[in-house]
């Protein structure tokens, strides 16, 4: 929770930082060719007070209506649907601002009694203003759009060329899997099915988040997270994120039998290893990672069928994690792995099933 609080502190601060700036360079801007009109003094626009002011309040604004934008009932519209109504509310939250500032700006400069709330909303100036919101908004928006598609810090490397040439990193994968995905696709047809994969890997945007998990990859109805160890190893992020996903899939359950007649269940599997990251493609550029350690976790969540159990992970990954604390344990004698010559021991993960009282 603290971690997901500083990510969220950390968003409201660069919105802040971003919203300054472009205040700054509105107010530079604006002041050449400026008249005086309006009784406004061009140097307003250019001190570090009014930009920080401004900057903050607009940032402040901005921050909430992206905490708002995030919720399961926005995020599931389209995204044209999506961005006009956060545009919409970015403007009237401007308008309502401009509002409160021209009404107490006599109040603070007395000089100046002639500038009227409806001279300045209807001005050549406050269209002016609503142009460069929009636009600066929009620029957000589709950064923030580019580094979903991309995962968190990917876009940043990806533009710095880190990956361009392929590098070995230690990694730890987690392929997330629904059960009787065969079976509950001919039940309910391929449109209905497709809808219910978009309604469950909605519902673990906030694991992911909150677990600093990165999405490798989205494959038909299955999941790939990825973490650096030490954020996967943390708090035990790489095994919690798959049980706040399965809790959140609980938490909507009416949902999913009002809408599709049946509960989806997922199970998953986990293991840690090297791996190279690259590159790869030119029109659709994007990051793979190569190597064993991805056909080993698949083969591990493969076995969570024929040993009963929702989540596995390799003994490996269980020696970087701390576990006996909050989970349940059963390991295995070492079990065969599809296209693997030695066999591998592996861990069934369990939360303790509170006891009941009375």
């Amino acid at each position: 929770m603290a971690i997901y609080n500083r990510h969220r502190f950390v968003l409201w601060l660069q919105l802040v930082v971003i919203w300054t700036a472009a205040v700054s360079l509105f107010g530079y801007i604006r002041h050449y060719g400026w008249t005086g009109q309006l009784g406004v003094s061009p140097e307003d626009l250019i001190e570090p007070w009014f930009d920080v002011s401004v900057g903050l309040i607009l940032g402040t604004g901005y921050f909430l209506i992206e905490m708002l934008m995030d919720r399961p009932f926005f995020e599931r519209l389209s995204f044209l649907r999506w961005a006009a109504v956060k545009l919409l509310l970015i403007l009237v939250t401007m308008l309502v601002f401009f509002a409160i500032a021209v009404y107490l700006y006599p109040f603070m400069n007395p000089s100046v009694n002639d500038l009227t709330l409806r001279e300045f909303l209807f001005s050549k100036l406050m269209y002016l203003v609503l142009v460069y919101v929009s636009l600066i908004s929009l620029l957000i928006t589709l950064f923030q759009r580019m580094q979903r598609k991309l995962g968190p810090g990917i876009l940043g490397n990806m533009l710095l060329g880190r990956y361009h040439h392929p590098r070995e990193e230690e990694r730890i994968f987690l392929f997330i899997d629904l059960r009787s995905s065969t079976t509950i696709a001919e039940r309910l047809g391929h449109v209905a099915f497709s809808r219910l994969i978009q309604d469950c890997f909605a519902d673990i945007t906030e694991a992911v988040e909150r677990h600093q998990a990165e999405i490798y990859q989205y494959v038909g109805d299955e999941v790939i997270l990825c973490w650096k160890p030490p954020p996967g190893r943390r708090n035990n992020n790489c095994v919690a994120a798959f049980f706040q996903f399965v809790d959140t899939l609980a938490g909507r359950a009416d949902y999913y039998q009002a809408t599709y007649g049946l509960q989806p269940f997922f199970k998953a599997g986990g293991h840690l290893g090297r791996t190279t990251v690259a590159e790869v493609g030119i029109l659709k550029r994007d990051l793979a990672y190569h190597g064993d350690v991805l056909n080993t976790t698949a083969r591990i969540q493969g076995k969570c069928n024929e040993l009963e159990e929702q989540l596995l992970i390799s003994a490996v990954l269980a020696d970087h994690l701390q576990l006996e604390k909050e989970y349940t344990l059963r390991e295995y004698p070492p079990v065969e792995l599809t296209g693997k010559q030695e066999n591998l021991t592996v861990i069934g993960v369990q939360r303790p099933t509170p006891l009941r009282s009375g």
